[in-house]
Parts: structure tokens; sequence; C-alpha cells
């Protein structure tokens, strides 16, 4: 953070403070937590949608509801609701009583404006799903008339999606899409069962003609095999086929131990849900084909599963994905079921990031590379000692490009409200001669909007540059983006950082009663801040805007 003149010419918140005081008054508890249950698109799961929604037809709460799922890991009260989409919207309350998955229906309110398909998300906690309603036009509210394509042999244009198991219960990937004619608009519900296993929808159509319905899959298949499941809609039928394998035979690798090998990918962290990136590879040995479907324990509000379908063979890898979000830090410890053979696996939980913009806790440590050279890099640390300095205190950064050769002042810092501070020898550090001018400026506002501005105090000297000049600057600090997320690609690999706020540095001189900016001659700067992990970027670019030299981060670790 230091600023010299000579290196560089050388080189919804009204939103969320609502629901906290509605969450206060109204239910007198401890907030629940969790995750809304989603696919990898982020809808919703389940997508269910109850009711008939006509245009200008007012809704009726106890009818036209939308359910979700809930991974619970903190019992509490809860508000869970939609945004306002075409003149209504959805919402529930209520007390969460048990952890894991947990079923909520949320009622409707409002009158709809027109008819159409309607894209609601879903918030609670700090997770967020969609999912989509269809709205009649007026007067349309009654049963479509339709027929299946196809009727009555095989269903024209039918795909079966996931695996099939004797034994192993469908789940949200498991899905028929059939074709149907439509001739009047309206309400529809299909239904069929068949050896164990359920494919139903309903919803509305709004046109007529040719449409595709996807049909969700329930219950368990009894029967191996090619099963050929017929499907009736007034007075057509056709069929499609699902195929049922029997369920994989073999033993898990390292079982009963530890899972050999056993390979996490993803980053574990209190507080954040699990994505598709949260990831454990296992070995299976197959004797028998046929589809696995390996679930583990839910540890500490998480847990992983995995199915599909596998050859016979030694060694097969499998991954398993995680899902819910980590309540404990810590190694968290997991076992798997593979038919009767077990075994298990640990999974390291970080603590929960900090909200600052700039850590400043102690042992917390960053490492840069400079200018994209592996062997070129800066590492900093924050130390135990503090600084105090005009009634204020300061947490002290070291830094060293040659940890062999020891550390040098990083500078001292501290935060108030969403405010970051350095105190500074700012005459020394930009090249004055002497004596000394310690000064605090503000380097950094994370609650202020893009666009905001902001300026140092003027600080007078002479430069040192010959031939002696006097001069009077002060920095000027602009906020370029916010919450955006930034990647870097180092020689340790690439990284995606989320909620990065940039700011820009100016020099201004004040020349002839106003302050001039030097951008153009001096050039300027670019600092990345990363919530929770600091500064990740910093560039320095001249009056062109051309970068002349870069930091980027290549490892970190806050405490």
């Amino acid at each position: 953070m230091k600023k010299n003149i000579i290196y560089w010419v050388a080189l919804s918140l009204l939103f969320v403070t609502g629901c906290q005081k509605e969450l206060s008054f109204e239910l007198g508890n401890t907030p629940g937590k969790g995750s809304l249950k989603s696919d990898i698109s982020g809808d919703c799961l389940p997508k269910t949608v109850n009711g008939t929604y006509e245009a200008t037809k007012p809704l009726v709460p106890a009818t036209n509801t939308i359910s979700v799922d809930v991974n619970v890991t903190s019992t509490g009260t809860y508000i869970i609701s939609t945004d306002t989409v075409n003149g209504y919207y959805f919402r529930a309350t209520g007390t969460f009583t048990a952890l894991g998955v947990n079923t909520v229906t949320l009622r409707a309110s409002g009158t709809p404006f027109a008819a159409g398909i309607n894209n609601f998300v879903v918030s609670f906690d700090t997770s967020f799903c969609d999912i989509q309603v269809t709205v009649l036009p007026a007067g349309a509210g009654g049963p479509a008339v339709f027929a299946l394509t196809g009727a009555p042999g095989s269903c024209t244009g039918a795909v079966v999606n996931g695996t099939y198991a004797t034994g192993v219960a469908l789940g949200a990937s498991n899905t028929a899409s059939i074709s149907v004619n439509v001739t009047t608009i309206g309400t529809y519900s299909i239904t069929t069962t068949f050896q164990g296993m359920t494919f139903a929808a309903s919803g509305a159509f709004l046109a007529t003609g040719p449409q595709t319905v996807t049909l969700s899959g329930s219950g368990t298949p009894s029967t191996t095999g090619l099963n050929t499941i017929p499907i009736t809609v007034g007075s057509s039928t056709c069929s499609f086929p699902v195929t049922v394998s029997g369920p994989a035979i073999g033993t898990l690798g390292g079982g009963p131990g530890t899972c050999t090998p056993a390979t996490p990918a993803g980053i574990y962290r209190v507080g954040d849900p699990l994505t598709a990136g949260n990831t454990v590879q296992i070995q299976i040995s197959v004797t028998a084909a046929g589809v696995y479907n390996i679930t583990s324990n839910s540890v500490t509000g998480f847990s992983f599963a995995g199915t599909g379908t596998v050859a016979a063979g030694p060694n097969q890898p499998i991954t398993l994905t995680g899902t819910g979000t980590p309540t404990t830090a810590g190694v968290q410890n997991f076992t798997v079921t593979f038919g009767t053979s077990t075994c298990s696996f640990s999974i390291t939980v970080l603590p929960p990031l900090s909200t600052d913009y700039f850590p400043r806790t102690t042992n917390s440590n960053w490492s840069y590379e400079i200018d994209d050279d592996p062997v070129d890099s800066l590492y900093r640390t924050v130390i135990a000692p503090t600084l105090s300095a005009i009634g204020n205190t300061y947490n002290i950064l070291m830094e060293t490009i040659d940890i062999t050769g020891g550390f040098d002042s990083s500078g001292y810092y501290r935060k108030s409200g969403g405010d970051y501070f350095e105190w500074i020898d700012i005459a020394g550090s930009i090249g004055f001669d002497p004596p000394a001018q310690w000064t605090e400026y503000t380097f950094l506002k994370d609650n202020v909007a893009v666009g905001t501005s902001w300026t140092s105090n003027g600080i007078t000297g002479t430069i040192t540059i010959p031939p002696p000049t006097p001069l009077t600057i002060r920095f000027k600090y602009s906020i370029l983006q916010k919450d955006v997320p930034v990647t870097l690609t180092t020689s340790t690999g690439t990284a995606t950082y989320n909620n990065v706020i940039v700011v820009k540095e100016e020099y201004e001189s004040f020349t002839g009663g106003i302050w001039v900016p030097l951008t153009t001659s001096l050039g300027y700067s670019k600092s990345y801040y990363a919530r929770g992990i600091g500064l990740i970027k910093y560039e320095i670019l001249d009056g062109t805007g051309s970068v002349i030299t870069q930091l980027e981060l290549r490892r970190s670790q806050v405490f």
C-alpha cells in the first residue's frame, strides 16, 4: 500500500432490514438457518405448483400454493417469500423444529394481471431458487382438451431421463417427456403408475397445437428389464419404455475402513451452501453390473450422494456430490454404504468468511505473484502486536519479497463501520523531503455505491526528484465496481473471487487555487478487494490505461 510517485513514474439494504424487523415482531424467536434445495440450473426442488392461475381472477391462498424443500441447518423461525410478479407473490412463515430437509408450502396473494409464464425467485436465509407459474387467459380456467401424440401406440418423441433400478427410489433426475396435441387451452393433470413407478405432471396450456409435457417420476421400481409404461388422457392412450436394471453388486475401496482413495473437490466453509463443485471421488469394485445409489450420512448440515449405472470391474471411480450447508468448522467424518460394504472419508470445513474486504486478523497471510512471474512474489502477514496512534488502534501488516531476508512494514490499518483506514508517514511514502508527516486516510469504503468518490487531506512538501519541487497533493478514490466476480490466473491455477470491490486511486495537485488531476502524467492504480479475502489484485497503470505492473493473489489464509 506504499504510495511512491517515483515508483509510479518508473512503473437492497432496505429490503433486508424490513424482513428482519418483520421476523422479530411477527415471530419473536431465533431465526432458523438453511438453504433452499435447487437443481444445477437453479430451479427449486421440488417444482410443485398447486391450483389454477387465471388472469384477472383473485388467487385463493388455500389452493394457490407452491412447495419448496429447505435443508435446515439450524432450527428456528422462518419467512420464505418470492418477489412480486404480474401482480401476485407467495409467502410462508413458521418455525423449523427439525434439521434436514423440510417441505414448506407458500401461499399466494394478489391477482395476476395477464396470461403467461411467470418466473418467481424464492428466497430464504442467503439462498435463492426459481419456480415458474403458468397463468391462463381470463375465462380459460377450465380443463384443457388434448390428446396424446402417438396414440394408440408408442408415445411420439418420448424421452426418458435418469437411471432406474429395482429397490432404488426415483428422484429429481427421473423424468419422461411426451408430446400432446392441444385443441382447447386450460389446465391439465396427467398421472400414470406402473410396476412401482409413478410419472405425473400438472399445469396449464396457454396455446393450442403440439406441446411437450415433462412428467416427474416417483416411487420405487419393482421389476427389472424393459417396462412399457402406459399413459392415458381422455380416450387416448400411448406408452413409453423404461429400462430397469438390477442394483450393482460390489464393494467400496478401502472398506470397512477409510475409503481408498477419497478425493474431495471444492471449498467447504461454514454458512456457504454446497454447489455442484463440492464432490468426493471414491472407488468401487463391481462384481455385478447395474445401478448404484450411494449416500453418506449427514454431518453438521451437509451430506454426499451419487447414482448411476456401472459395469462390472475393479477400482471404478464414482463421484458423490455434496448438498446442504456446513454449520461447523473443522474435520467432519462421513460414512458411505454400498451394498453391505462401508467406508469413511473426511472433509475439512473452513470457518465462516469475514465480512471485511480487508481482513486484519492476527496471522492472516497472503501471497502475491508479481507480473505473472512464478518466482517473483510478495508475502504479507498480520502480526499480533498493534499500534496506537491518534486515539486509534491499528493492526500491523508485514511484507517481504524474500523471506530469508526478513520482513519490512506493509502498513498500519484499522476499520470503522464501512471505512478502512491506513496510518502512514505520507511524506516519506510519496518521496517528500523530511520531516515525516504522519496522517490517516481512507483507502476503501464497502458501504457506498458504484461511482462514489472521496479524497484524502492535502499534504505539502518538497519532492525529492531533482530539481527539488514544492508540491501539495492529495489522493482521490473512486468505486468503479462493487460485489462483482473477478477471475485470476496465476502459476498456481485459476480462481474466481466473488463480491469484489474495485477502487481507483489517483493523485491530484493543488495548482492555481484548484485541485488538478495528475492522472495523465503519473497514471493511476486499481485495487481489487474480495469480501472475506482482502486485496486480491493491485494494478499500476500509466496515463493511457496500460498496465505497468501488477500483483495477483495466488494463496491466502484468513483467520
